[in-house]
């Protein structure tokens, strides 16, 4: 008697399937069949005996785990074209104190419905791009409401989040932003009630040392989230290269830091990890400290990311973007490219200065990359039991990405695999999304949201909160009837 062939929900086939799986197996022609919003079997289309409500030829496509943005600000999206020309300035301390000055402008205008359709364009974004995951560091707190506005479109969107409440209160950001260790925890566990989920994750945190006035306001934290039962996270970054520190009296650096605060002692998010010292990274890998950093700021500060660090320590980072505030391009692919030029302008540096170039087999690649903006995103985000790879039993996170198009083209029949995606990697790519089995983008486009209403209304809140708050004082004018850095404007 023959087995009548298994049903599924949805059915991809005929596809180059990267599971980012312990073996890091790639099938040429491959299969993908969901069910119930989870992967129930995936391998060799050869194999396949499923039938399914719905089959999806992916012919031409590479089908692999969606993209995780692990470090973002996801109320900064409002600033997308703010930062124009002027980040690329040497003093990067001070440059970052304006623009938090100005963030901080807008933030009392942000209330919960117009954070949320400022955002929900964002989120939109991100989908289109290919992500299926995102983090958010939510430190604006002059209005409470604007992070649940924020959330409400990351909930909404069918992404999934891990979502950080930070809590502020040094001369870093204007007194307005500011609130006690205690508040700012009642306000986390209220977050938590509201928002976690199987695919939502709150955490609370800080953005590091210089945003508290109080060092053991820290430790306080710490302490808070564990009593909470949520994750604790921080951006790891310390712009002063450790001046900041010497001002405290602390001669070590930021990572021994915040472990003689007993920060380390669970895993934690730790951002960034800018400006670590060379020890300090067997201390990062010792904790188990999960790290995102972002290349395109270490090309304004020319020090570039010594990836290297990580990968000899058998630590896999993720790719984050930061937000539009500091960098308007949030393209994974772009990120990824960015991320192997990083850790060469770093590697150059060291080697000029006196140091060992790195062995070969810690160098990034195509496929490593891969591996971080993925396994590494998911990993980064603890959501590696949930997504990241393409295995029997996790969510159906995928991304199918038309390597058929003109921008991938010539294919040289499919050798080059990983290096087209990461190199020539275009957004136009993007085809179609699904998170926990659910189709969020087909044909580029959005299944959730009327993408010209969302880019509307959040244009909308955008004008109005530059005319209520001065913005447009600080923005460039390239409108008609003006000149602007020599140009003339009719």
């Amino acid at each position: 008697m023959m087995t009548a062939p298994l049903h599924v929900d949805t059915l991809i086939r005929n596809g180059t399937v990267l599971t980012m799986d312990e073996g890091r197996r790639v099938f040429t022609d491959g299969f993908v069949a969901i069910k119930d919003g989870k992967i129930l079997a995936v391998g060799e289309d050869r194999l396949c005996e499923f039938t399914a409500d719905e089959v999806i030829s992916a012919k031409g496509q590479m089908v692999m785990p969606g993209f995780a943005n692990a470090h973002n600000h996801l109320v900064q999206s409002c600033f997308r074209g703010y930062n124009d020309d002027r980040w690329p300035v040497l003093d990067i301390p001070a440059a970052v104190r304006a623009l938090i000055q100005q963030l901080f402008l807008m933030a009392g205008a942000l209330d919960e419905e117009r954070t949320y359709k400022i955002v929900r364009l964002h989120a939109l974004e991100m989908l289109k791009l290919g992500y299926t995951a995102t983090h958010d560091e939510h430190f604006t707190n002059v209005r409470k409401d604007s992070v649940d506005g924020s959330w409400r479109a990351i909930e909404e969107s069918g992404m999934r989040g891990y979502l950080c409440r930070c809590i502020a209160n040094s001369k870093s950001v204007p007194e307005e932003g500011h609130e006690t260790a205690e508040a700012g925890l009642l306000e986390i566990e209220r977050l938590g009630a509201k928002f976690n989920s199987d695919r939502i994750s709150v955490a609370g945190g800080f953005l590091n040392f210089n945003f508290l006035a109080d060092p053991e306001d820290m430790r306080r934290i710490r302490q808070g989230c564990d009593q909470l039962g949520v994750a604790f996270g921080l951006d790891m970054t310390d712009n002063s290269r450790g001046a900041a520190l010497k001002a405290r009296g602390f001669e070590g650096g930021q990572v021994e830091y915040y472990r003689s605060f007993d920060l380390l002692e669970k895993p934690i998010y730790a951002g960034k990890a800018v400006n670590v010292l060379p020890h300090e990274f067997d201390i990062l890998k010792e904790h188990d400290c999960r790290v995102s950093p972002v290349p395109v700021l270490r090309f304004f500060d020319a020090t570039g990311i010594p990836v290297d660090e990580f990968l000899k320590r058998d630590m896999l980072p993720a790719i984050g973007t930061d937000a539009p505030l500091v960098s308007d391009s949030q393209n994974p692919f772009e990120v990824m490219r960015l991320m192997i030029l990083a850790q060469n302008v770093n590697v150059k540096a060291r080697v000029a200065a006196g140091g060992e170039r790195p062995a070969r087999e810690h160098w990034l690649t195509a496929e490593k990359c891969l591996e971080m903006a993925t396994l590494g995103g998911a990993r980064t985000l603890f959501m590696e039991d949930k997504c990241g790879s393409l295995e029997v039993g996790k969510a159906a996170d995928l991304v199918m990405v038309d390597m058929r198009k003109v921008e991938a083209q010539p294919g040289y029949d499919g050798r080059r695999g990983p290096g087209a995606l990461v190199w020539g990697g275009q957004t136009s790519m993007v085809d179609t999304v699904f998170v926990a089995g659910r189709k969020l983008v087909e044909g580029g486009r959005s299944t959730l949201w009327e993408e010209e209403l969302v880019v509307a209304e959040a244009n909308d809140v955008l004008r109005e909160i530059a005319e209520e708050t001065g913005l447009y004082e600080y923005l460039p004018n390239r409108t008609a009837g003006s000149e602007f850095r020599g140009w003339s404007y009719i």
